[in-house]
């Protein structure tokens, strides 16, 4: 097995955070832990137990795959959940509501 790769790991964190407009502090704040350690991490100082790599793969909505090794997950689950990600709150329903009658409309 290849060794992992913890400066990968943190550019691939601080991109989801940044795409996510989200400071290390408030990440931090989030995970509860310093902003200092979420600095160490995205440099790749510092390895990460697995219990907070999952906590800040579930806050930035992605995948451990992702995080760990890179690999983007190609199915249409993924896709859909993906896109959910980048709407609004406010206009997740109407999302989902016009992927129901595209659906209906292909059956």
């Amino acid at each position: 097995m290849n060794e992992l790769n913890y400066k990968e790991i943190g550019k691939r964190i601080k991109t989801k955070r940044l795409e996510l407009k989200l400071t290390q502090e408030r990440l931090s704040e989030i995970i509860d832990v310093s902003p200092t350690y979420i600095s160490e991490i995205e440099r790749g100082g510092s390895i990460c137990s697995l219990y907070t790599i999952s906590k800040i793969a579930n806050t930035l909505n992605t995948s451990l795959d992702f995080l760990v090794f890179g690999i983007i997950p190609n199915n249409s689950d993924y896709t859909f959940s993906e896109l959910l990600q980048t709407i609004p709150q406010k206009n997740r329903i109407l999302y989902i509501s016009l992927c129901e009658n595209i659906a209906n409309s292909l059956k």
